[in-house]
């Protein structure tokens, strides 16, 4: 028999006890706050939301209706997934800084995956190392039209597969499509032996040649990325690897990679931004925590001894070589300003506009934060974005160069202050991209997985 309502609204009287309960009390009781995981552990401030709203300016100006891809430089019609993955962090973060509304935002990502699932893959197996952003082609380091593409860089992927965690995380219904994104890859090829491996196209005899990709720094950053979806990156994902040594800089120890660019081909580039990006994404652990905080710390030295304000990356340059490594360390040369080709460019070193920003961010209470934060803070550009960075040759001013990696780290630094590491957030919420047994079975199966390829090179297990 139901009580009627007044009845409730009453003090109630308990035959078998004879004690009293006064309904008026219990409905006072506190009710629970709903709990969200991962949860905000902080806001931004005034100057926080000024310096994301430059950065998100890039991304209005550089999409494309055609594709949902963004110019990895401004007003240039071409990406690598790296910047597709710069891309996708500065989407989640607009969405989550309240620079657009969520309509939008899953608008723009619906795009950008259909985008992404629907791509001309390199040799069938992942996406091209670079595409056309208006049209979605396959294109050439130049941006013209490659019918077979020029290969697969395994640690772009990495990038692009931390973000796409992320979003699957924060944004579950686009988990699904997400999971069809990374299940239309074939990774036998490219995730072996613990490592990262990358495909390149032989021009002379049009075959793909398979080359091991990452160095000490970007490597463990990508493999974590790959680790998380169930892979084994037991070498790639540490730090403290055969591979592993020590150098020093400016009275600074660091951890270098020991493999010899002049027979392997790979210069082994200590900079700021993988190590910073490992901390904004993936966390800080014991292994990781010495080695950023020497990265900082070697830096700040560089600073007290000469006076330049010193947060050094990889960047683009609004001038020829139009790409530049400035490191702190490389092939046996402290503070080395190289190419990809170990060609010296001293006169183009920087002041890194993301490093500089990321490192701020990471201490955010340390002295020499506030002035790499304060030494940047014009390097805006007036369109929308912030600029790569600023040379160290007063002559030369600000380096203009403006992209999509840039500003999409720029703005990963707030989510970072809003959620702290969201792959290592996400992974105790369990939440994230996940793929099924069967496609990660069926990629430890290399002669079933080399069968489905287009043009297997030989493989040696």
């Amino acid at each position: 028999m139901l009580l009627p309502i007044r009845t409730l609204l009453s003090v109630i009287v308990s035959l078998s006890s004879g004690l009293w309960l006064n309904v008026a009390l219990a409905d006072e009781t506190p009710t629970a706050k709903p709990q969200y995981c991962p949860a905000r552990i902080a806001e931004l401030n005034d100057r926080d939301k000024e310096i994301a709203k430059v950065a998100w300016q890039y991304f209005e100006n550089n999409i494309q209706s055609e594709t949902g891809l963004v110019n990895a430089v401004d007003n240039y019609p071409s990406t690598t997934m790296w910047d597709v993955g710069s891309s996708l962090a500065a989407f989640i973060a607009a969405e989550k800084l309240g620079l657009i509304p969520r309509d939008r935002f899953d608008r723009m990502t619906g795009h950008l995956l259909n985008t992404l699932e629907n791509l001309d893959l390199f040799n069938g197996e992942a996406p091209n190392k670079v595409y056309n952003t208006q049209t979605g082609e396959k294109v050439d380091y130049r941006n013209k039209p490659s019918e077979r593409g020029i290969g697969v860089s395994t640690l772009d992927l990495g990038r692009l597969v931390s973000w796409l965690n992320v979003l699957s995380c924060l944004h579950p219904q686009h988990q699904d499509k997400v999971r069809k994104v990374l299940e239309s890859w074939n990774f036998c090829r490219l995730l072996e032996h613990n490592e990262m491996y990358g495909l390149k196209l032989d021009d002379k005899t049009g075959g793909v040649e398979i080359q091991q990709e990452g160095r000490l720094g970007y490597e463990q950053y990508a493999g974590k990325a790959f680790q998380q979806l169930g892979f084994d990156m037991s070498l790639s994902a540490r730090y403290h690897n055969q591979y592993a040594t020590k150098a020093e800089v400016s009275g600074v120890e660091l951890l270098v990679d020991s493999r010899d660019a002049s027979t392997l081909g790979a210069h082994n580039y200590v900079v700021s931004e993988s190590y910073a990006m490992d901390a904004l994404e993936h966390g800080i652990d014991d292994e990781n925590k010495p080695l950023l905080e020497n990265i900082y710390k070697v830096q700040q030295r560089r600073w007290e001894q000469s006076g330049t304000v010193t947060a050094v990356s990889e960047d683009n340059l609004d001038r020829k070589p139009y790409f530049v490594y400035n490191t702190i360390f490389s092939d046996d040369i402290s503070w080395a300003a190289i190419t990809d080709k170990g060609e010296d460019m001293s006169d183009m070193r920087s002041l890194s506009v993301k490093a500089a920003f990321s490192m701020a961010y990471l201490f955010p209470d340390r002295e020499y934060s506030k002035v790499l934060r304060d030494a940047v803070m014009d390097a805006r550009n007036p369109k929308g974005g912030w600029y790569s960075g600023i040379y160290e040759d007063s002559a030369k001013g600000f380096n203009k160069a403006t992209t999509a990696n840039t500003n999409g780290v720029v703005l990963s630094a707030f989510l970072h202050k809003l959620y702290g590491p969201l792959n290592q957030q996400c992974d105790k919420c369990g939440k994230g991209a996940s793929l099924s047994d069967e496609f990660l079975k069926f990629n430890q199966d290399k002669k079933a997985c080399l069968a489905k390829l287009k043009t297997a090179s030989p493989y040696s297990p």
